[in-house]
């Protein structure tokens, strides 16, 4: 089987499970995965954006000091992610 074709079935699988998705620029989003298309869309459900942002400069994200940010949650809905932005799909 191809390295699309297991993604593609492990991504089928999980259709409706909680799903957290790491996009580029420090952004994550959590979700219920309603569904997803070649080009690794993804539709997500009742989703939660979370961005973390550094308290006093980007010195303390870019060096992974976490005392040094706070992370700004806000709720989304549905939402449809271009598959160019989404760097890690995780369960939860």
């Amino acid at each position: 089987m191809t390295d699309e074709g297991i993604v593609n079935e492990v991504l089928q699988q999980n259709v409706g499970k909680n799903v957290l998705v790491k996009l580029k620029w420090r952004k994550s989003i959590r979700g219920v995965l309603k569904g997803f298309d070649k080009q690794m869309n993804l539709l997500l459900r009742d989703a939660i954006e979370f961005d973390e942002i550094a308290k006093q400069d980007d010195t303390a994200i870019s060096q992974g000091d976490s005392k040094n940010k706070n992370v700004v949650q806000t709720a989304i809905g549905d939402i449809l992610l271009r598959g160019d932005n989404v760097v890690i799909i995780s369960l939860l």
